[in-house]
């Protein structure tokens, strides 16, 4: 049989299997008698030693008693049982006393003030040391030896439970809170103190003083590591917001980049530092990495400002200073390219946006780009989308050519800077040129690794060839300029050509002489056409039986063969208006022989006064609106159809001549008859909305109105097709059109070319289309 030796024993595991095999045998009884014995010995130095141990109990150093008692314990292996029970008593202890101690009787909100927090931290921290030091006493007096292994085993056993213990302790919220607040308290100061906000030595040596305090009390728990990821967390919210505060839009603030940089890296490596390091452990790349952390905010913030800051420019410079300072990786300039074309994708490329309004922006992206990275590779990558979606726009040349040649266009905006770049740019480029590396320069350096395959270095940071190379072809731009200079030359008053003479000539530069030539000759006819009209109303030149032309008709004589296609719509003008013309032409034989003038009477412009009964007013209008409010000279009150008969116009025109004198408060729609137009003698309160653009039309054709012109003579060919088969996609078309215009009309239009034309059908309400297919108008 077998059984316990002694319950106690038994309790702590300590088994004994006595087993009696005879009666008679009486060396087991002695064996088991000696136990028994050993037993109660243990038992009461266990008590002894326990007793004194006990946390409720006072510390004092233990006895003779208690040590002797402790090597007993220790000579039957008991020390380990022994640490395990003091483990489990501190926990109890702990929590039964420890823990309530050191919970804030206060709420830690309401806690706002630095010095009040910072005792806050002190209190609960000098409870941890106090029960520390507490549990903490008896064990250097029982496990002494150094040099025995199971000596030093069971203080690193106590010293770490009694580390867990703490951290449990320091992981409750209201300690969490008020080291948050401390820590961050210490930071503002900091940045108040950068602000010369806080200037008192005295007063940065208090908090640096109450940091120390705080810094031997986690010393003294060994919980560096802990305060470490509290003062990384809260470094890593106050940062961002000091940086976004100080940083944001700073050229609203007028500063430059160098005293602000300057400020920031003296306030980390100053305050900050003392501060962080006066707190926790400290090494000697600490600045450093703080620092690298203000400038990853910082990069942060410009990538997200980058919008704002290309719109602002030049004002934003001090931003794109800081931000190429501080942007070093790849991934930095990963991410401003990819949060810039996310932004101009946003709020830039879409069909609310004017064109003129995109290609100033374009202009600042590429003055702001290249001051942030001169080789031009980022520059490169945002503007990709930019220069894509301008050639989708129908009207980007237009803009590009009326801002090269100072026009003020009300639909196209104001691009008048492209004037002023046009002079710097024919000075050094021509029209789709491209700086390639230069093998002979000696301070050539290769691309960057996140160059696109197809990029290529150009030197200059003109952007008047950045635009000009949207399209491959720059014929485009040739056309439009050569429409744009007639209208101008067309426009002009007293012959002063200098500017266009001067635009010319810097145009050359970029596109050549040859392809501007037409250009020449309209500035050679303005010119002759200055001498021309100067002698016929030189009053010496008169000859017999004719009459002298009066001084309000001058005129320009162009060359048909080089002049843009003219709007012929032949205008019934004034009687004494023709009767003058008629002079002029008369004048005009005369001096040149064998030469006859064909009167364009929708060009021009008129110099107008309208005197009224309680106001006189005075314009410049084109001939059509002056022929019109000339026949309310007869009579106050006029349909349409009378003014279209009178003046031979078609309605659209006619309406548009009109909407320019309602707007003007001159004439008035009659409110009990639609369509009939009223003199106002006096002027009336109440406006009249003008339904139709009563902006001036361009004197000559546009090249796209020339090209619908052009394919008209197809449209008859079109018609029959879509009379026999009735409904046709565009490229059956095309195809039938190849096969069926015989080769002495000819057809060498292209796929676009003909959409035009059918689009320009769809709208005169000739063809409609469906679903693709193109059919005859019911």
């Amino acid at each position: 049989m077998s059984r316990p030796v002694n319950p106690w024993l038994a309790s702590k595991g300590l088994l004994y299997d006595v087993v009696f095999q005879a009666a008679d045998r009486r060396s087991d009884v002695q064996l088991l008698q000696q136990h028994e014995e050993s037993a109660r010995i243990a038992t009461a130095d266990w008590e002894l030693v326990t007793g004194w141990m006990m946390p409720q109990t006072m510390l004092h150093s233990p006895g003779s008693t208690v040590m002797d008692a402790a090597v007993r314990l220790r000579q039957q292996n008991l020390m380990d049982r022994l640490l395990n029970w003091y483990i489990d008593v501190v926990r109890s202890h702990f929590v039964l006393h420890g823990l309530p101690a050191i919970k804030n009787p206060n709420i830690p909100g309401i806690l706002s003030d630095l010095y009040s927090v910072g005792n806050g931290v002190k209190r609960v921290l000098a409870t941890l040391c106090d029960a520390s030091r507490h549990y903490l006493f008896p064990i250097p007096f029982l496990y002494v030896d150094d040099t025995h292994k199971v000596d030093r085993l069971a203080r690193t056993r106590f010293r770490h439970s009694l580390n867990a213990m703490i951290d449990i302790a320091l992981s409750d919220h209201e300690f969490q809170l008020m080291a948050h607040m401390l820590v961050e308290h210490h930071l503002a100061a900091c940045g108040k103190q950068d602000e010369n906000e806080m200037v008192d030595d005295q007063g940065e040596a208090h908090r640096l003083a109450l940091l120390a305090a705080i810094r031997e009390q986690i010393d003294l728990l060994e919980v560096q590591d802990r305060m470490e990821r509290i003062v990384a967390e809260v470094y890593h919210k106050f940062m961002p917001r000091y940086i976004s505060q100080k940083y944001a839009r700073i050229w609203e603030q007028e500063q430059s980049v160098e005293p602000l940089m300057v400020e920031l890296k003296n306030l980390i490596y100053g305050p900050i530092s003392r501060c962080i390091s006066a707190l926790i452990r400290r090494d000697e790349f600490l600045e450093a990495r703080l620092y690298e952390f203000a400038t990853e905010c910082l990069v942060k913030l410009g990538v997200e400002e980058m919008f704002d800051i290309v719109i602002y420019f030049p004002d934003s410079t001090p931003a794109l200073g800081y931000l190429k300072t501080c942007m070093r990786t790849q991934e930095h300039r990963a991410q401003l390219v990819a949060a810039f074309q996310n932004a101009c994708q946003a709020r830039l490329l879409h069909c609310g946006a004017n064109t003129s309004d995109i290609i100033s922006f374009y202009m600042s992206t590429i003055r702001a780009f290249k001051l942030l990275e001169p080789r031009g590779v980022l520059l490169d990558k945002v503007s990709r989308s930019i220069r894509r979606y301008l050639r989708d726009r129908e009207d980007t040349v237009k803009c590009i050519v009326n801002g090269m040649l100072e026009v003020e266009d009300a639909n196209t905006g104001d691009l008048s800077e492209l004037s002023k770049e046009l002079a710097s740019a024919s000075s050094t480029q021509s029209a789709g040129s491209v700086d390639d590396n230069d093998y002979s320069d000696m301070n050539w350096v290769p691309d960057p690794v996140d160059a696109a395959p197809d990029f290529r270095n150009k030197r200059s940071s003109d952007f008047i060839g950045s635009l000009l190379s949207l399209y491959d072809n720059k014929e485009v731009f040739v056309k439009e300029i050569v429409v744009v200079m007639a209208n101008r030359l067309l426009d002009l008053q007293n012959y002063e050509i200098e500017r266009e003479m001067m635009h010319l000539e810097l145009l050359k530069v970029l596109f050549g002489e040859a392809d501007l030539h037409n250009c020449d000759v309209m500035v050679k006819d303005i010119l002759e056409s200055k001498r021309a009209d100067a002698n016929i109303h030189d009053p010496t030149t008169v000859a017999a039986g004719t009459y002298p032309v009066a001084d309000i008709v001058h005129a320009s004589m162009v060359s048909k063969l080089f002049w843009p296609a003219f709007r012929d719509e032949d205008l019934a003008l004034p009687p004494f208006i023709e009767a003058q013309l008629d002079r002029y032409s008369a004048k005009f034989s005369i001096l040149k022989s064998a030469r006859k003038l064909s009167w364009l009477k929708r060009l021009g412009s008129v110099d107008v006064t309208l005197e009224l009964e309680d106001r006189t007013l005075d314009f410049t209008v084109s001939p059509d609106r002056a022929s019109l409010i000339y026949l309310f000279q007869e009579r106050p009150t006029y349909t349409l159809d009378e003014l279209k008969a009178r003046l031979n116009m078609d309605e659209t025109a006619t309406r548009r001549a009109v909407g320019f004198w309602i707007k003007n408060d001159v004439l008035k729609e009659d409110e009990t008859c639609s369509d009939r137009y009223i003199l106002l003698e006096r002027a009336e309160q109440t406006k009249k909305k003008v339904l139709l653009d009563d902006a001036a039309e361009s004197s000559v054709q546009t090249a796209e109105e020339k090209a619908t012109e052009e394919m008209r003579i197809y449209w008859s060919y079109i018609n029959g097709m879509l009379t026999n088969i009735p409904a046709l996609p565009i490229d059956r078309i095309q195809s039938f059109l190849k096969m069926l215009i015989p080769k002495e009309v000819g057809y060498s239009r292209n796929l676009d070319e003909l959409r035009d034309f059918l689009t320009v059908m769809v709208a005169e309400e000739k063809l409609e289309c469906v679903s693709g297919n193109y059919r005859l108008k019911k």
